[in-house]
C-alpha cells in the first residue's frame, strides 16, 4: 500500500475520515491523519525521507510546512494543497519542489482565495491546478474518486 497522509487545517469528523480512509484504502493507499496542532515541518520531513514516494494532502496555512519539509527532504510524492495561504517567504524556495503538486481552489474568479492558489501554481513547476465548486474539502473527502482520479493523471502525466 502506498502511504497516504492527510493534514488538514481543519479537522475531519469521524464519519468523514472512515469513509475517506476506506475509499483510498479499496484503491490501494494507507492513511494516516495528523492534527494540525502536531505538525511540524521536521516530523513531516523525516516521514518524507523514509517514504520518498509517500502522498500529503494538506490546505491552507500547512502548505507552508509541508513544502519546506518536501524541498528538505527531497520528497519525491505528490503534495495535494486545497486553498493554500500564500506566504512571501516562500517564493524562493518553490522552484525546489520536486514533488508532483496538485492544487484545488474552490475561489471564485479573481478572488483571493484563487489568486493565492493561482500564485503557487505560476511558481511551481510542473504543478496542476483544479477550480472547483464551493466546498472542496466536503467534495474531495465525501467522493475520495475525484481525488483519485487526479492523482492518478498527475503521476501518468510526469
Amino acid at each position: 500500500m502506498k502511504r497516504f497522509l492527510v493534514a488538514l487545517e481543519t479537522g475531519l469528523n469521524e464519519a468523514r475520515a472512515q469513509h475517506f480512509s476506506s475509499s483510498m484504502a479499496s484503491t490501494g493507499f494507507d492513511v494516516t491523519y495528523i492534527e494540525p496542532e502536531n505538525l511540524q515541518e521536521e516530523v513531516l520531513e523525516k516521514i518524507m525521507v523514509q517514504s520518498p514516494e509517500c502522498m500529503i494532502l494538506t490546505s491552507g496555512s500547512l502548505v507552508s510546512s509541508a513544502l519546506k519539509a518536501s524541498v528538505r527532504s527531497g520528497h519525491s510524492g505528490t503534495l495535494v494543497i486545497i486553498n493554500p495561504i500564500w506566504q512571501d517567504d516562500l517564493k524562493p524556495l518553490l522552484s525546489s519542489v520536486e514533488a508532483r503538486v496538485i492544487i484545488f481552489t474552490d475561489g471564485p474568479d479573481l478572488s483571493s482565495i484563487r489568486m493565492q492558489a493561482m500564485k503557487y501554481h505560476d511558481r511551481i513547476s510542473g504543478s496542476r491546478i483544479h477550480y472547483l465548486k464551493p466546498g472542496p474539502m466536503k467534495a474531495l473527502l465525501e467522493h475520495p474518486e475525484r481525488l483519485i482520479k487526479a492523482l492518478e493523471d498527475a503521476i501518468d502525466a510526469r
